[in-house]
């Protein structure tokens, strides 16, 4: 099975959080709700940046724990969520490690990045890996990931038995 996930290039990240603009405005949510999270220049004068979203991990708790089978993983290894069969339980949000699942106030249903899987269908890439000014964060097969350098723990990031799958260039 194919394992896709991000790659985070921590040593050029500038902390500007367009991925994450990007990320919100993709999915259609109101401020403050944000599938991908990075942390602010204007706030942290001083990097390490670090830009997460749901991790695609291998051993995903947001899938076992799905009452009505809304969160699922693909063949390519993505954790997609469907709206129209979640129940806005908040289960997922609760066995997430990461935080990744987030309410959206505007359904009253979670809402997850799914590394935007209908656009890398259709061969183009994840709204926050096109709108990245500095072309830091990627995405790929962790294999492929592996092999530019990315390694599994990042400055400010540190491993969950979920086994997620983003890997990082750290600062050296």
């Amino acid at each position: 099975m194919t394992q896709m996930g991000f790659l985070l290039d921590q040593k050029y990240c500038i902390g500007c959080q367009t991925c994450q603009a990007a990320c919100r405005a993709r999915h259609g949510l109101t401020p403050g709700v944000y599938p991908r999270q990075a942390s602010s220049s204007q706030i942290e004068l001083r990097g390490p940046y670090i830009s997460l979203a749901c991790n695609h991990c291998s051993n995903p708790a947001c899938v076992d724990v799905c009452p009505t089978g809304a969160v699922s993983k693909r063949e390519d290894g993505i954790v997609v969520h469907d709206p129209e069969v979640c129940i806005g339980c908040y289960s997922c949000e609760k066995a997430c490690p990461y935080g990744a699942p987030q309410e959206n106030d505007l359904n009253d249903r979670m809402v997850k990045c799914d590394m935007c899987a209908a656009r890398l269908d259709k061969g183009e890439n994840p709204a926050c890996v096109d709108a990245c000014p500095v072309k830091v964060l990627t995405v790929g097969t962790i294999e492929d990931l592996e092999a530019q350098g990315g390694v599994v723990e990042g400055v400010g990031f540190a491993v969950e038995a979920t086994d997620p799958n983003i890997r990082f260039i750290p600062i050296a």
